[in-house]
């Protein structure tokens, strides 16, 4: 965990890291720990030794004993005279502890919030909230700490008090801010290219997002703790090498939220957007709901209907249909049924999100679609999951992932 924190692992290796942060609460609670203390070590400044201590090194070197420490050999130390020093010393380091700790989390937290925009939803205008206090574990949006995992080692780039990030031109002239091929998107800005450009963005320490021709993002904010981007129409390719949760786009149909991975994210003049996913997983959220996307599966939202059901990017074209016909189009029970017809072993992804999203009248063939390809884990039953038991459903998901990968 530390040479995670760190960023000392291989790139294959802190994926799959990342990927088991998502899962397991008590390597999270581990990381959170490990990123503390790097960052409450980061904040130490080295001091000068007192001048008996180089004179203890200095004997023992040249094979002298000598008492390693006054303080410690003299039990005089330890008088009246020396009480109230020893109880200030307490009292500051702990005071300075407690500055520091607040210094690395609290006011990374007062950046994200300074910097909060608001998006048109079909309701009207709704502020973009910092999330980086919950863990997706299901559909439903229910976490599992309540905390996210952060980066230690991301660094903020700072000029003129404002956060930017390098920005390089891969063709055309991209614009950037108010300036024609910029290098630097700062907190606010926007990048525009055109048909003839595109343009690369380097997300902090963490990764990088490849901008496509007729594309326009904004840089909403930038902290340890949160890397916000807002995707208004085109396409982007984020490559990013994180614990999750720390890199987000906004659209204007859904929230996606990286999970340690690699996708490709597109959105229509009309706000709908398609996200594929490469490798780990993005959650797409929206009013509550969550959809998971693991690598290899893809998912599609409509601005005003929400979020879709993820699907087998191999998914046929009946299928597909099926799909969006239950998430876009009231196909309900009909829909439901067609893609029951069409399912196999790799339409499970679609299978367990239709668990919390049909009717309960059809709840119950499609538990017995997805239990044929992937059995139910033993302390899971069909009651259980009927009546839509999140530690179960949960459990379910985790096998359905394992299989999904094998």
């Amino acid at each position: 965990m530390s040479a995670f924190v760190d960023q000392e692992l291989s790139k294959e290796d802190r994926q799959t890291v990342a990927e088991h942060l998502l899962r397991c609460d008590a390597c999270r609670r581990e990381h959170d720990a490990v990123r503390l203390g790097a960052g409450l070590a980061a904040k130490l400044e080295p001091a000068e030794a007192p001048q008996d201590v180089w004179l203890a090194i200095e004997a023992e070197l040249d094979g002298q004993r000598t008492p390693r420490l006054e303080i410690f050999s003299q039990p005089r130390w330890f008088d009246l005279r020396h009480v109230g020093a020893l109880a200030t010393a307490i009292l500051v380091v702990g005071l300075l502890s407690f500055l520091v700790y607040h210094g690395l989390f609290t006011g990374a937290e007062r950046n994200v919030a300074a910097n909060q925009e608001t998006i048109i939803s079909d309701s009207g205008q709704v502020p973009i909230t910092s999330t980086e206090t919950t863990q997706p574990t299901n559909i439903n949006g229910t976490n599992t700490n309540g905390q996210a995992p952060v980066n230690a080692n991301t660094v903020q780039v700072e000029t003129a008090g404002k956060t930017f990030w390098a920005v390089e031109t891969i063709a055309g002239t991209p614009q950037v801010g108010d300036a024609a091929g910029g290098s630097k998107l700062e907190v606010g800005d926007y990048l525009e290219t055109d048909a003839g450009s595109r343009a690369r963005i380097e997300v902090a320490e963490i990764g990088n997002v490849e901008i496509a021709p007729n594309s326009r993002v904004k840089l909403v904010g930038t902290s340890d703790t949160q890397h916000r981007l807002s995707l208004e129409r085109g396409g982007i390719h984020a490559k990013i090498l994180a614990p999750p949760r720390l890199f987000i786009v906004d659209t204007p149909s859904a929230v996606a939220v990286d999970l340690g991975c690699e996708y490709t994210l597109e959105v229509d003049k009309e706000g709908n957007s398609k996200l594929n996913v490469t490798s780990g997983f993005v959650a797409l959220e929206r009013g509550g709901r969550e959809s998971i996307v693991p690598a290899g599966a893809s998912c599609l939202t409509m601005k005003g209907k929400g979020l879709g059901t993820p699907f087998s990017s191999e998914a046929t074209p009946e299928m597909m249909r099926a799909i969006r016909s239950f998430d876009f189009g009231n196909g309900g029970s009909r829909a439901v049924n067609a893609i029951l017809a069409e399912a196999d072993l790799y339409d499970i992804i679609t299978l367990w999100h239709l668990l919390s999203r049909v009717s309960a009248t059809d709840r119950p063939a499609v538990y017995d679609a997805l239990a044929k390809f992937v059995p139910a884990p033993q302390s899971v039953t069909r009651d259980g999951v009927l009546s839509l038991d999140k530690p179960m459903l949960e459990k379910w998901r985790q096998s359905v992932e394992t299989a999904w990968f094998e």
